[in-house]
């Protein structure tokens, strides 16, 4: 896959991203608010990009200005929804690139993808619900608040987090992105 967008190129993963990968996936920033513990080595970041290869379900987000691998973004076929027309989205960057819109770019295009490429009738996505800079991701993007589910998981460092879910159709992808062409943007 290859999704080329302003700033990034979303794109199949590959062993030589294993130092990108392992330089944001040790911050301790990323792992805390994606709920997974920090790479403690090299050579755990290459077990973690060897099993996201063989999923081919996450994909790189590459700088297109420096062709480095800031980010992961995920399409999963296991949904909260057991129907085999819905995703779910998950989605990871680099500190360095937090509140710049990148994952917001990110993530649109991989909506684009999911809708028009693999015939989704639904992307669902959820965060920690303290996580924030993911929710504002999330709702730019035009996701619909479904609800929290209490007590959602027990995270690695034995926190049990609430999340907060959302979902996209088609129909309403459609219309978002209709009414944004009709105002001159693009998804």
């Amino acid at each position: 896959m290859k999704l080329v967008g302003k700033r990034i190129v979303i794109r199949d993963l590959k062993l030589s991203d294993d130092e990108d990968l392992f330089e944001y996936g040790s911050h301790p920033e990323v792992g805390y608010s994606a709920g997974w513990k920090p790479y403690p080595s090299i050579t755990v970041a290459r077990r973690v990009l060897s099993s996201f290869i063989l999923s081919k379900e996450t994909f790189g987000i590459e700088e297109l200005a420096t062709s480095k691998l800031i980010g992961t973004i995920s399409l999963y076929h296991q949904c909260i929804r057991p129907y085999n027309k819905i995703r779910s989205l998950g989605f990871s960057l680099h500190p360095d690139y937090w509140n710049q819109g990148i994952m917001t770019e990110a993530v649109l295009l991989m909506l684009d993808y999911a809708f028009t490429k693999e015939n989704c009738e639904l992307v669902e996505v959820g965060h920690h619900s303290d996580n924030y800079g993911s929710k504002r991701v999330i709702e730019k993007c035009g996701f619909q608040y479904d609800g929290r589910l209490a007590k959602f998981k027990q995270l690695y460092d034995g926190r049990v987090i609430d999340a907060d879910f959302y979902s996209m159709t088609k129909e309403e992808y459609e219309r978002r992105k209709q009414n944004e062409e009709s105002f001159g943007s693009k998804i």
